[in-house]
């Protein structure tokens, strides 16, 4: 597998706290892959050493075949990038912001922004700082996109944008990169924006990679199971892959991680009768494996 994006063993603190905690990702060349974690779990410090924004305490990366510790510059131009905040200067006119821009790099395509700032519906004339956030939003896409990047990475695009700017500027997203191709990280902590588009999710939590698999084999591994106990109910939480088990009186609610039917073969050996068998979707399968329980599973 061609990859775009690969570390291996990344490591990087802040003071006593692990910010990135031996992470191993492999990102394939055009995938949208999306890179999901609560806040503080380590995916903008990720993204910050891929651009040698930030220097790792240890481990190996690759940007493209490249080390971004030798060869940033040739990376960055290979490169589109929107940060969380984007900083954007407001007492530019579009079109001058887009210029500035321009000049940074050697292959920029003048064209290529002009029709992108009209599929937004930009106005090249209209000050930065009278744009909504959602239109600052776009903005900031047109900049990461106008020297037509080989890797987008984007880092909680849609922070603070309503429900349907949300949804508008994903849309953007989808359109303008899937149909061409391009390998995007998208790192969210909003499940269902990653779930609309990702091919692959890696789920970071406090620095460490939980799992990295294809979007529907993610959610495949992880059921709910409704079961009827008798006294043995304390014995559920001995079965293998169970992380959390709902509920009182006779039925329960059991969640399993690494889902396989054999744990049905397990929860009946320990008096346990199934049911029902309860798929469910990535927002519910990323709550699994971020809770406490699933992490004692874990260890």
């Amino acid at each position: 597998m061609e990859c775009a994006i690969r570390t291996t063993d990344l490591r990087r603190r802040f003071g006593n706290t692990p910010a990135v905690d031996g992470l191993d990702l492999a990102v394939p060349r055009g995938s949208v892959f999306g890179l999901l974690g609560r806040n503080g779990a380590g995916k903008t410090t990720t993204i910050r050493m891929l651009l040698n924004l930030l220097q790792p305490d240890s481990g190996d990366l690759e940007v493209l075949g490249l080390d971004p510790r030798r060869h940033s510059v040739n990376i960055r131009r290979r490169v589109g990038y929107v940060a969380e905040v984007p900083q954007l200067y407001g007492w530019m006119r579009v079109a001058e912001l887009v210029h500035f821009t321009s000049r940074f790099y050697p292959d920029w395509r003048p064209d290529r922004a002009t029709a992108l700032l009209h599929q937004f519906g930009l106005d090249p004339r209209q000050r930065v700082r009278h744009l909504s956030r959602g239109m600052a939003a776009q903005l900031a896409l047109v900049l990461a996109l106008g020297h037509d990047p080989e890797l987008v990475l984007l880092d909680e695009p849609s922070t603070g944008l309503d429900v349907v700017v949300r949804r508008d500027v994903l849309a953007s997203i989808v359109e303008v990169i899937q149909q061409e191709g391009r390998t995007v990280l998208l790192s969210s902590h909003l499940v269902h924006e990653v779930e609309r588009v990702a091919d692959r999710v890696a789920v970071l939590e406090a620095g460490r990679l939980l799992v990295c698999a294809a979007t529907e084999e993610l959610k495949a591994r992880t059921r709910k199971i409704v079961v009827r106990v008798g006294e043995a109910a304390s014995a559920l939480h001995r079965v293998p892959g169970v992380t959390r088990v709902e509920g009182d009186g006779r039925h329960r609610l059991v969640t399993v991680t690494d889902y396989d039917p054999a744990v049905l073969d397990a929860l009946q050996r320990v008096g346990a009768e199934v049911m029902e068998v309860i798929s469910l979707g990535l927002e519910d399968t990323f709550l699994a494996l971020v809770s406490p329980q699933a992490h004692q599973g874990r260890a």
